[in-house]
Parts: C-alpha cells; structure tokens; sequence
C-alpha cells in the first residue's frame, strides 16, 4: 500500500477539480501510479460525495465506503477530529483510493472558508 507524500497534494487537488494543478504534477510524474491517476469523472464524484459528507458528519471515527461498479475504483473516507488552523474551522480525513490493485491512503486537513466551502489545506 502506498501512503500518499506531500507531492500528492496535486491528487488531492485532481480530487477537488484543481485539474491545472494536478495536470502539471501528472506531467512531472509525481503522481505516477496512484489510484487517483486512473479515476474517471464519475469515480472522482463517487468519491468527492464522500469527502463532502464526512467533512459534515457530526462523528469522529464513521468511515464511508464508495465503489463504482463500472470500473475497479473504490475507496472510503473517514471523518476524524476538528481543529482549528490558522483561525479557520477544519476537519482531518482519512482517504482512502483503489483501482484494481493500485491502493493508496493519507491523512488530508480541509479549512472551511467563511463561504462556507471546504479548502484542502494539505496531508496531515
């Protein structure tokens, strides 16, 4: 199992719909042979549903699965504890990402924003 580094910010990004982003790091390499790579729009849906509603859970510690059943991506995202950051409310996640055997996990910090949207700040 890879464990994702700091350089995979950009899948995080790809993630989110930063694409500019995470195009760049793809052409470096950085992101070679992550699971992320390899998801198509609805498998990057299936998976930001989750992000998105982890972020909102009231409980630490729930886990939600995701499988898309027309390709080999799955995952899960599990809510962990709040914090505060640079005097923005945040939230930790556990993500985890497959496609066949590629698997992939790390621990990612979202800030929400005074919109109200969530901002990935970068892995924990």
């Amino acid at each position: 199992m890879t464990f994702l580094r700091p350089t995979t910010i950009a899948i995080a990004a790809l993630s989110l719909g930063l694409s500019g982003l995470a195009e760049a790091a793809k052409r470096q390499g950085a992101t070679e042979g992550l699971p992320l790579t390899k998801f198509n729009e609805e498998d990057r849906a299936l998976m930001l549903a989750q992000v998105h509603q982890a972020l909102g859970a009231d409980k630490e510690g729930e886990t939600l699965e995701w499988k898309n059943e027309k390709t080999p991506a799955s995952g899960s995202v599990k809510a962990l504890n709040r914090l505060e950051w640079n005097g923005l409310a945040c939230r930790r996640l556990q993500i985890h990402n497959a496609y066949g055997d590629l698997k992939a996990q790390g621990v990612y910090k979202f800030c929400e924003k005074p919109a109200g949207k969530w901002k990935l700040v970068g892995p924990d």
